[in-house]
């Protein structure tokens, strides 16, 4: 999973670096550079960012036998299904959102490759873009390699009910570790029971594969299967109605936030923190000690000028006098 999501990552980085290069190129800079409906064709523009991001996301979407991540989509189909046949009434919710969640993903993800890769670019960005540098593009190689053949160290080996045929080194490598602690928490009874090899079933195997290949394929066929022109309205937006606008503003979930959130703290910044702490409290604070510190040197001037200087200027004046006076009680004859 790691693997092809920081594949994802970094060739969505490398669309967005050839869209950038685009908007230099035409001089546009008010064009958002990561608009999916700015681009289009890049497939021709940037064929290797394009292979890598098609692998990435074959991957996510869990696309099957060849991708790593349909390995470890079908192991949570398969304990899942698994808990089911066990009698664990939960497992049919969880069967639920993992096939609502997978088909998503394969349609969002068949949809971002539709309007980002195929068809005619739609902006003067996209019609000049480039394929990124072997700075980028060799890591991009690199790691669709490994979104697909890291894969095939975990198959199990009951695939397709055979055994011998397969070997899960993977398993093999970490199970030990995991089986005896397993053993240790049932026999502490924190588990119901022992970790287990589960048990060959197709049910699982053509659940995943329908839903992986059915989202990929409801995704191309609204977004792919023809060049989306310019400008275009987005071809769900009419049959999901009310349901669109939703899903467009993301749950309304920022302005959810915004009011339980950001509104709030708001409030408290300018009304509580800055009224009454800020300028009544500590404001309040520095401006009395400034007050105090000012009463302080102002009556210590005056005692410097009454005390001090009025006291030193006045034992002079009186030294003087006294000088004068008994320098005229000398004559001057010896």
């Amino acid at each position: 999973h790691g693997f092809f999501k920081a594949l994802l990552f970094l060739a969505s980085g490398s669309v967005i670096h050839g869209m950038e290069h685009g908007a230099m190129h035409v001089h546009d800079h008010h064009t958002d550079p990561q608009d999916m409906r700015y681009m289009g064709g890049l497939r021709k523009k940037m064929p290797v960012t394009f292979w890598t991001f098609l692998i990435g996301g074959l991957a996510l979407a869990g696309f099957p036998l060849v991708t790593a991540g349909f390995w470890s989509k079908d192991e949570m189909f398969a304990e899942a299904f698994f808990l089911l046949q066990e009698g664990e009434i939960t497992a049919v919710f969880v069967l639920v959102m993992l096939v609502l969640a997978a088909f998503l993903t394969a349609f969002y993800t068949a949809r971002q490759i539709s309007m980002t890769f195929l068809g005619q670019p739609r902006s003067p960005l996209a019609e000049n873009a480039h394929e990124s540098n072997k700075f980028m593009t060799i890591p991009l190689v690199l790691l669709a390699v490994f979104a697909v053949a890291i894969g095939w160290s975990g198959i199990s080996s009951r695939f397709l009910g055979t055994t011998g045929l397969f070997r899960n080194y993977f398993h093999e490598f970490v199970g030990s570790t995991i089986e005896e602690t397993m053993v240790e928490l049932y026999k502490a009874h924190l588990v119901g029971h022992p970790i287990e090899t589960l048990p060959w079933s197709w049910t699982p195997l053509i659940l995943s594969l329908v839903v992986a290949l059915g989202g990929l394929f409801v995704g191309w066929w609204i977004y792919g299967r023809k060049s989306l022109p310019v400008g275009f309205t987005d071809p769900i937006k009419r049959p999901l109605g009310p349901l669109y606008n939703f899903l467009q503003n993301k749950w309304y979930w920022d302005e959810l936030y915004h009011f339980l959130f950001y509104r709030p703290t708001i409030w408290v910044s300018e009304k509580l923190v800055l009224v009454y702490i800020d300028k009544g409290i500590i404001d309040g604070t520095l401006h009395l000690i400034a007050r105090v510190v000012f009463a302080i040197g102002h009556y210590a001037k005056r005692f410097e000028e009454i005390v001090i200087s009025g006291g030193v200027d006045w034992l002079k004046d009186k030294t003087l006098q006294f000088a004068n006076w008994t320098r005229q009680l000398q004559t001057g004859n010896v």
